[in-house]
């Protein structure tokens, strides 16, 4: 039997398994098995893959969407994957929506899945990128773009309403009705239909009588089948209903999908991003930079990734670490990224009652450690303890953007003023010249963009940071170390001292910011003091930045929206009719946080431009929306 730590807080209680009956693995919470290990595969086809008119309701469809009760081991969805490269149509996309309630161990789900060796490619791909238990949606994206899977660690219910899809088939696997009975609600199947497109197919293993009328009641036409091996009946649906039930009119509304190619404005991290997303859903890009790739806060000599840390369930705070997450495991595999792991210092005694909370509230690869362990780790005798993070790691910046941007050319090119036409935007450049017209524009240029973002409302500010590279005699650290400043060996040799936060966009001269470097590691570790040398290298540059310290990632308010929505902002109705957006979008605002953050807003705002399911939670996606600062500006009377 493996044990999982009952959390609570910002991770999901993790799966409990019982091994010992020799039938497959047992949940311990609720008695039920996960599979059988006889023939858990061939009923996985069986009553899911036939059951749900697959592989013949691939035919003729770009995109096919899956939802999907009760991910467990994954199963359904590998032999689903295997169907899909199999059976689909050339350049066609598969999108899974899945939810789980108990999430896994990735060794546990390693064990089960070992049972089916004609599934080890796919298995052995899914288990690299196997899902943290931090609440949430978790996307990860499969076949070069080919297979997306988003995974929902949340009861049903709150997920089924955190998700932003219209599904084509749906697999109902939760354990039986009679063990897990909030799954089977009659609230659960209403959501379930309004998440449907008509016709879709429903498979499941039960034939309970409340499992058949509640599906009924939601529109769906129910019919028993026979059953697979020792289980005599299943069920089969088709959604007859209408089409899936619209949003509720919302000020931050998803971005309009819209044909034609996509301009992007920026050449950093954010728009390698939004680049490497779109032309994976083969979509045209055309990209402008002054400079070109990796010219701005991009350029950096090296980077620490690690996660924005906050001791609350909140939406922005589960879409950040989820984001996070994203990141490392796109970055995992990439010659610009180095997995050491990192020690965040506390600081204080403050500090470390924060940081003990945020153990507690995360997953296990959050660890708080004593001075002892800090200083075997990071081999710095005077590291005192605090919170270990597994995930995080180095960076290095052009790099990462270069493998992101692929053969993706970006025109060195500034763009000076935006117009909207008739037919969408004109992008004027420096010298007044139209350089493209798009019916669809993203800012994506961080500090770059900042008097474009202004002049269509939304205030990004600047903040100035520098970096150094300082000669260090003897072995330099083997783990970096945060606390706001960082502290780690460089791949060019030396050690890594980082980064200054100035508002403003002039940056600190640069002798006095390295000194101010090395002082603070200096009196932070005083075993360097004698160690240290001189800066051999160093970056300055300038990040952007909103008022609230998070990202923004949607479309821009329209002309038309403060009117709309006025009433609304001060407690009135919403607009039957709310004015949809103009083509514009921003991805923007990361500060010093842009290449942990970046990669999953982009897969996002990409995923809307394509009208595919969202890869985050709904609260989460509305929370960085842009129209969040015009919104709070009309609730004060200031708009």
């Amino acid at each position: 039997m493996t044990s999982g730590a009952a959390k609570t807080g910002l991770a999901r209680p993790t799966a409990c398994l019982d091994w010992s009956a020799g039938d497959g693995p047992r949940s311990t919470e609720s008695g039920d098995v996960y599979f059988s290990t006889a023939d858990g595969l061939e009923e996985t086809r069986a009553v899911f893959l036939r059951g749900a008119g697959l592989p013949e309701g691939f035919a003729g469809r770009s995109l096919f969407t899956v939802g999907e009760l009760g991910f467990g081991t994954g199963l359904n969805f590998l032999a689903l994957w295997d169907l899909w490269r199999r059976t689909a149509p050339a350049g066609a996309r598969l999108h899974v929506v899945s939810v789980e309630g108990f999430p896994l161990a990735a060794a546990d789900a390693r064990r089960a899945l070992s049972a089916w060796p004609e599934l080890a490619p796919f298995a052995e791909a899914l288990l690299a990128a196997w899902p943290s238990p931090l609440k949430g949606a978790h996307r990860r994206v499969f076949d070069d773009g080919r297979v997306t899977l988003t995974v929902f660690h949340d009861e049903a219910l709150a997920a089924l309403d955190s998700m932003e899809c219209a599904a084509d088939a749906w697999f109902l696997d939760g354990f039986a009705p009679a063990k897990n009975p909030e799954m089977w609600r009659e609230a659960v199947f209403e959501r379930i239909a309004a998440r449907s497109r008509p016709g879709a197919r429903l498979a499941t293993f039960t034939v309970a009588g409340a499992v058949r009328r509640g599906l009924a009641a939601a529109g769906f036409k129910v019919e028993k089948k026979s059953g697979f091996g020792a289980k005599r009946e299943r069920l089969e649906a088709i959604y007859e209903g209408p089409s899936p039930v619209a949003p509720s009119v919302s000020p931050c509304a998803r971005a309009t999908p819209r044909e034609g190619p996509v301009a992007v404005i920026g050449g950093g991290v954010a728009a390698a991003s939004l680049v490497h997303a779109l032309r994976r859903r083969g979509r045209a890009v055309r990209v402008f930079a002054e400079g070109g790739w990796a010219a701005g806060a991009s350029g950096g000599i090296e980077g620490l990734l690690t996660p924005r840390l906050e001791a609350a369930d909140r939406p922005h705070v589960r879409a950040l670490l989820n984001a996070f997450d994203h990141a490392r495991d796109l970055y995992g595999p990439l010659d610009g990224f180095h997995a050491e792991g990192a020690l965040r210092l506390a600081g204080d005694d403050a500090g470390r009652e924060r940081l003990a909370r945020l153990a507690g509230m995360l997953d296990a690869g959050f660890t708080m450690i004593d001075a002892a362990e800090a200083a075997r780790r990071t081999g710095l005798d005077s590291a005192p303890g605090g919170l270990w993070m597994d995930r995080a790691g180095r960076f290095a910046p052009g790099a990462l953007v270069a493998e992101l941007a692929g053969d993706q050319p970006a025109e060195d090119r500034r763009i000076a003023a935006l117009e909207r036409g008739a037919g969408g935007w004109r992008l004027r450049d420096a010298a007044g010249d139209v350089a493209i017209e798009a019916e669809t524009v993203v800012l994506a240029g961080g500090a770059a963009s900042i008097p474009l973002a202004r002049s269509v409302g939304l205030e990004l500010e600047p903040v100035a940071g520098r970096v150094g590279r300082f000669a260090l005699d003897g072995p330099a650290p083997t783990a970096p170390i945060a606390w706001g400043g960082y502290l780690a060996a460089a791949r060019a040799g030396g050690v890594l001292i980082g980064a200054t936060h100035e508002r403003g966009d002039d940056p600190v001269d640069a002798s006095a910011a390295e000194a101010a470097l090395r002082d603070d590691a200096v009196a932070r570790f005083p075993e360097l003091a004698e160690r240290l040398g001189l800066a051999l290298e160093g970056w300055g540059g300038v990040r952007a930045a909103l008022a609230d310290r998070l990202p923004a990632a949607g479309p821009m308010p329209g002309p038309d929206f403060a009117e709309a929505w006025r009433d609304f902002a001060r407690g009135g109705a919403a607009p039957g009719d709310a004015p949809a957006d103009a083509g514009l979008c921003v991805l923007s605002g990361f500060g010093a946080r842009g290449f942990a953050h970046a990669p999953l807003l982009a897969e996002q705002l990409a995923g809307e431009l394509c009208g595919e399911p969202g890869g985050l939670e709904r609260g989460g996606r509305e929370a960085l929306h842009p129209a969040r600062f015009l919104m709070r500006a009309l609730r004060r009377g200031q708009a």
